[in-house]
């Protein structure tokens, strides 16, 4: 396994526990649960203290010999930098059409930050989706560089 696939496993790891906490915490932060309130959000932190460890593990050099980057983990990086582009743009998309087209279905003007219920729409919310679409365009973006890398262990043509 060369670097390139260790730094993507990594990255798939950290963004599915990411992607799997971001989903716990405001569960239990909303339905007002004590004990389970603190335990995502501890987990949280320390999945971004293993991130920053991760980092500094997998930059350094096994070896002197130890191929830093060839041809085809720059081909392979590229086709994985242009799905997560292509992931951000459908996301930024329906990020954006979404909430128009559920407003439009329950009577919302669009240009009015009132819901159906006469509550405002919280601001609170574009951070946390923000969120969202950087660890689904990382998990995208790991998850091509490791299928490629099977497909070229099985023999498949880049």
């Amino acid at each position: 396994m060369n670097k390139t696939q260790k730094c993507a496993t990594s990255i798939l790891v950290i963004t599915l526990l990411l992607l799997i906490f971001s989903i716990t915490i405001p569960i239990a932060w909303f339905n007002n649960i004590p004990i389970i309130r603190k335990v995502p959000l501890f987990l949280l932190i320390l999945t971004y203290v293993v991130m920053g460890l991760s980092i500094i593990i997998l930059r350094k050099k096994k070896s002197p010999s130890e191929v830093d980057y060839d041809e085809r983990d720059a081909i392979i990086k590229k086709k994985a930098i242009f799905a997560s582009y292509i992931t951000l743009w459908i996301l930024v998309f329906m990020a954006c059409t979404v909430p128009y087209v559920i407003g439009v279905r329950y009577g919302i003007e669009p240009s009015s930050p009132m819901t159906a219920d006469g509550e405002t729409l919280l601001v609170s919310l574009l951070p946390i989706a923000l969120f969202l679409m950087f660890v689904v365009v990382m998990l995208v973006y790991s998850l091509t560089i490791l299928i490629h890398y099977g497909w070229a262990g099985k023999g498949a043509k880049l």
